[in-house]
């Protein structure tokens, strides 16, 4: 038996001294799904838009995730249906960024030795003189290589479908648990007492070994213009997922519509209806 609730955590309000806004809401939306026997539990902050077809694509991804389980073995403990492309930098992790000084100097050289193999070659039908190959290889080639990487990693390379997502996903505006790991995470929890839920829930996955998940691109837009944090208004204004800006009604319209076709999700679908649900 399975159940489903839409359990909002209210964003409005003072924080307690300790710094975690109504901690045991957040435990009573996951011990009130324990309970109801929820095979998931999502919890949303209020401060949020859903995009059209946002639960056909979460019943997707939690179908997916399950295989990704079934083959790897690999526990998991959320997934997330918002993040900030802010947060998704490029980081010492990422071997071109790690190792810039190479990637430059890789690039300049391989444009001067092209270009000298050019000038000798039989075949030129264009004046390369030395002056020339200096200011290719010394400004042009540096300028639009630092170009690319103001870009971003996540313009150039964007997340699609579900992703790993164990560092740099920010927020609680939208998390899916499934009912296995509600227990341990409400005594980890109820035995901490105190803190941010955002970064207890991260120390909680970290120490547990636990993947994290993320729907790409976000399926919830966060519009909170204050912070209940005592956040300075940029830093809460900028917490905002920009593709989820280039959504178009009349397309995720009809991705939803597919959707409601996939055998995953009528599979979904179906143990919600059999058991009922609650909001």
């Amino acid at each position: 038996m399975t159940a489903q609730v839409w359990y909002m955590v209210p964003e409005i309000g003072a924080w307690l001294t300790t710094g975690l806004f109504l901690f045991s809401d957040y435990v009573y939306a996951l011990q009130t799904c324990k309970d109801l026997n929820a095979s998931h539990t999502i919890i949303f902050e209020d401060d949020i838009i859903l995009a059209t077809g946002w639960f056909s694509k979460t019943l997707k991804a939690l179908a997916e995730i399950a295989r990704f389980e079934q083959h790897s073995a690999k526990p998991w403990l959320y997934l997330r249906l918002f993040y900030t492309e802010t947060s998704l930098t490029w980081t010492s992790s990422d071997f071109v960024y790690r190792n810039m000084p190479f990637v430059f100097g890789f690039l300049m050289l391989s444009t001067v030795s092209c270009l000298i193999a050019l000038r000798r070659s039989r075949y030129q039908r264009f004046h390369l003189d030395t002056a020339s190959i200096a200011v290719i290889s010394v400004v042009c080639v540096p300028a639009f290589t630092a170009f690319i990487y103001m870009v971003g990693k996540y313009n150039l390379m964007p997340l699609t479908g579900v992703v790993e997502m164990n560092k740099y996903g920010c927020c609680t505006q939208g998390l899916v648990f499934p009912r296995e790991r509600v227990n341990g995470l409400m005594q980890f929890l109820r035995e901490r007492g105190h803190g941010q839920t955002d970064s207890m829930i991260e120390e909680y996955a970290d120490s547990h070994e636990l993947t994290r998940y993320a729907l790409a691109p976000p399926q919830l837009q966060h519009v909170g213009l204050k912070s209940s944090r005592d956040n300075t208004d940029v830093n809460t204004q900028s917490t905002w997922a920009f593709w989820f800006e280039t959504n178009d009604a009349t397309s995720l319209k009809k991705e939803h519509q597919m959707l409601l076709q996939d055998e995953d999700v009528k599979g979904m679908l179906w143990n919600v209806t059999d058991s009922g649900s609650s909001t």
